[in-house]
């Protein structure tokens, strides 16, 4: 299995581009990477073929679109291995599902759900519980309001600050038919070429570049990643709920700040819930996890009433517009 010494510094300056902008040409990575265009074509396809890069997306504002985004926790009861499949295959086919993960300690899964409302919300989470509510022994919800996403620091050496926020205090925008499609597309494939879209949607390349230059000005897209299979390059993925004892603004913006300098940070989460700052990390060993927890109580130690720790253990259904899934 790869691991990030199996990286070598051409591989890492290749990866570092893609994560600034997953979707900027080749001949332009080659330029800024002084390398040329065909080995850093070879060097991406290799990337694929090897599984560390598992897709390139589109990261959609949900919030500029008119959706909320709720999460329910699950602890397991009486479920076996089939069981758990069984309840899996059903989420993968709920069309306003786009995240689930299996976790480990304290709760056994992750949904994440888009929604108009929490009504709307209701109806998909009865669904659910209808269905496979009996194996649930405890479950709880909670509302994301906005989330920070960091640049992948810790694979490049780098101490890139790049921030991409989805949700807060926002405006919906109004979109037609073909920009929505032209979301799943990118969704589906950051890199999809400008002529296939224009094929597949009947209109002009020009067209297709247009309504995207658009989204991205009205940031409804507001970035272009590669999803990296971090756990192939010997990372463990840490999610960390922290209950405040102030949650003061400005004390919050403090330690959003002190967390997006941690190069292992990739993911800062505000929510309604039982948490008041989530955070993801990824390090090699849990005794690199206790490092940085360590070093957050000494610098935050009077604001930190308790957390909770989670493991991130596999990501079963990864889809970054969920709400068409049966666009073709």
């Amino acid at each position: 299995m790869p691991t990030n010494s199996s990286l070598d510094a051409k591989d890492k300056a290749i990866l570092y581009c893609l994560d600034q902008d997953a979707r900027q040409a080749n001949s332009i990575i080659a330029k800024k990477t002084r390398l040329s265009k065909e080995v850093v074509n070879y060097r991406i396809k290799r990337l694929v073929d090897q599984k560390i890069i598992r897709s390139f997306y589109a990261i959609i504002d949900n919030s500029k679109l008119g959706y909320m985004v709720f999460r329910v926790f699950v602890r397991f009861q009486d479920v076996d291995i089939d069981k758990e499949k069984e309840i899996l295959r059903f989420l993968r086919n709920l069309k306003s599902v786009g995240w689930v993960i299996l976790l480990e300690e304290t709760y056994d899964l992750a949904i994440l759900i888009w929604a108009k409302n929490v009504y709307e919300f209701k109806e998909i989470f009865d669904q659910i519980l209808e269905k496979h509510g009996s194996y649930f022994q405890d479950s709880f919800v909670t509302i994301i309001t906005q989330i920070h996403h960091y640049m992948n620091n810790y694979i490049y050496d780098q101490n890139d600050l790049l921030e991409r926020v989805i949700g807060g205090k926002t405006k919906t925008v109004s979109l037609d038919e073909i920009d929505m499609q032209i979301l799943w597309f990118l969704s589906k494939n950051a890199r999809e070429p400008l002529l296939n879209m224009a094929n597949k949607l009947d209109v002009a390349p020009n067209t297709v570049k247009q309504r995207i230059k658009n989204l991205k000005e009205k940031k409804v897209i507001v970035g272009f990643r590669p999803k990296i299979d971090t756990g192939q390059l010997g990372y463990h993925n840490y999610k960390i709920f922290l209950k405040l004892a102030d949650v003061n603004p400005r004390v919050r913006l403090k330690l959003k700040e002190y967390l997006k300098l941690n190069r292992n940070v990739t993911y800062v989460t505000e929510a309604i819930g039982r948490s008041d700052l989530e955070f993801e990390v990824q390090v090699r060993s849990s005794r690199e996890l206790r490092k940085n927890l360590k070093e957050l109580r000494r610098n935050f130690g009077q604001l930190i009433r308790h957390y909770r720790t989670v493991v991130v253990n596999k990501e079963y259904v990864v889809d970054y517009f969920p709400e068409i899934k049966k666009i073709k």
